[in-house]
């Protein structure tokens, strides 16, 4: 009596385990959690692709601001300046993969997007009031340096040279 009690725990214990492992990892396996499916690839990066298909609802194209903020985890909205790089407004599929691939790589800076973002009198250069107003610490500091043509504004050429400078600096110092 005793060793058949023994025989049948075993057994039931056995098909417990192997029914429980073969449900996989939590969520079943059916559902698509976290690398299984869903929106992840391998490497734990969002798939560009899906998101942009969840997120551009009306099917334009391109993800506006309304449809950012759609996004369930809040991510794209938040950074929705950073990743329209060409700062129309609207999210490419070209614009948010690439935000996805270098997310540990530094943001490039566009002077276009800062002469617009500072630009209050929207005259096409930034004046030292301007630069104050919006806090840009980085172009306050620079100011008389930027300012090539001493003219005490700082326009669209002199803000590319600023930047690209910046970025070169940044990848000789990476390369080394």
């Amino acid at each position: 009596m005793r060793t058949t009690f023994k025989i049948a725990f075993i057994i039931f214990t056995v098909l417990l385990t192997a029914s429980l492992h073969a449900q996989g990892s939590r969520g079943g396996g059916q559902r698509g959690g976290r690398g299984q499916g869903g929106n992840q690839q391998r490497n734990n990066k969002p798939d560009a692709t899906e998101v942009f298909s969840k997120l551009d609802t009306n099917n334009d194209g391109v993800i506006d601001k309304d449809e950012a903020s759609a996004d369930e985890r809040g991510k794209i909205a938040e950074v929705f300046e950073e990743i329209d790089t060409n700062s129309d407004e609207v999210i490419d599929l070209d614009e948010l993969k690439a935000s996805l691939n270098d997310r540990k790589k530094p943001k490039k800076i566009f002077a276009e997007k800062v002469l617009k973002e500072v630009d209050d009198n929207e005259d096409g250069s930034l004046n030292e009031l301007e630069i104050a107003a919006k806090n840009k610490r980085d172009l306050i500091e620079n100011f008389q340096k930027i300012d090539a043509n001493q003219d005490s504004e700082l326009d669209l050429e002199e803000l590319k040279t600023f930047y690209n400078n910046i970025a070169s600096s940044k990848r000789k110092k990476r390369d080394n």
